[in-house]
């Protein structure tokens, strides 16, 4: 049983280092687009649901320019009045 241990590691750690390059941007597309950062890094952490996450996570609205695109809104039909 102790020699499978660390042959078990070993299998496990592309997935594991492959979810720690998927944290990185993970998080600087959260912070870019005004989305919950520790959230988000967390599911990019997990093996699997990290690339579905991503993939939505890329397509998601910035809430950020959505924000200031209503504010602006507001301004143009504020000066119409």
């Amino acid at each position: 049983m102790d020699a499978a241990s660390p042959n078990l590691f070993i299998s496990f750690l592309p997935m594991l280092l492959l979810s720690l390059l998927m944290a990185v941007p993970a998080n600087m597309l959260a912070r870019q687009k005004g989305r919950n950062v520790v959230l988000w890094t967390i599911l990019a952490l997990i093996p699997l649901v990290n690339f579905a996450c991503m993939w939505y996570f890329v397509g998601a609205s910035n809430l950020v320019l959505e924000n200031k695109i209503d504010e602006l809104m507001l301004e143009l039909k504020r000066s119409k009045q």
